[in-house]
C-alpha cells in the first residue's frame, strides 16, 4: 500500500508535488497544534483552579454578616 502512494506521488508533475507537500506541511502544523492543546488539557489536574476561578468561587460563598451590624438596613 505504501509503495502505491509513493508511485502515485512520483507520477505527479513538479507543480502538483509542490502543492501536495504544502498541503501535507499545513496538516502537520495543524495536527501539532491540536496535539499540544490536548496535552495541555490532559496535564491540567482536576483540583487545580486558575486565579479567576478561585476568585469567582470566593465571591459566591455566603458568609454571615459581621457581628454588631444589622443584616438589613434600618428604615
Amino acid at each position: 500500500m505504501r509503495g502505491e502512494f509513493i508511485n502515485e506521488y512520483q507520477k505527479l508533475n513538479s507543480e502538483d508535488q509542490k502543492t501536495f507537500r504544502r498541503w501535507l506541511w499545513a496538516n502537520t502544523v495543524v495536527g501539532a497544534i491540536l496535539l499540544a492543546g490536548l496535552i495541555a488539557l490532559a496535564l491540567k489536574l482536576p483540583g487545580d483552579q486558575s486565579g479567576a476561578t478561585a476568585q469567582d468561587s470566593r465571591q459566591t460563598r455566603a458568609y454571615p454578616p459581621p457581628t454588631g451590624t444589622p443584616a438589613l438596613p434600618s428604615r
